[in-house]
């Protein structure tokens, strides 16, 4: 009998991400082309110091020749002094150097979009109620 179970397990998620992307491999040209192994996830992240203290950062990963940002973080004293922009500037140089097609993030309606925008991103979708009450943008920008 088929049984389903809640698993937080790191062994088992890394079977069954080993396992999606190799189905993924066999359906996806790009994926035939380009991927000779199943990658590991690439994480590139960057931080921003002021005398040693951590005032901002962000994090992302590399899948599929696009950089994807997770996470963009600045002290709330820090903010409005550029170091949001210089952040981007310097994923945007690592995406250009590794010669990704561009960068994408999710921002909610609470958050950053206007920054994003500014910055040259575009929004291509949208998800409502997720947390209820707000929006989700998806913002991309192509680099090549």
């Amino acid at each position: 009998m088929l049984e389903i179970k809640s698993n937080k397990d790191e062994e088992f998620d890394k079977i069954i991400r080993t396992n999606l992307r190799k189905f993924n491999k066999s359906k996806c040209q790009w994926m035939k082309d380009n991927l000779d192994d199943i990658p590991e996830d690439d994480y590139y992240n960057f931080a921003v110091y002021d005398d040693g203290k951590l005032v901002g950062g962000a994090t992302g990963i590399i899948q599929f020749d696009w950089y994807f940002l997770e996470e963009l973080w600045i002290d709330e004293k820090y903010r409005n002094k550029h170091i949001g922009t210089m952040l981007i500037e310097k994923i945007e140089e690592l995406a250009k150097n590794k010669n990704l097609t561009g960068v994408r993030m999710e921002t909610w309606n609470f958050q950053a979009r206007g920054f994003y925008e500014k910055n040259g991103y575009e929004v291509y979708a949208q998800f409502e109620d997720c947390p209820p009450g707000t929006i989700e943008y998806f913002l991309k920008k192509k680099l090549k």
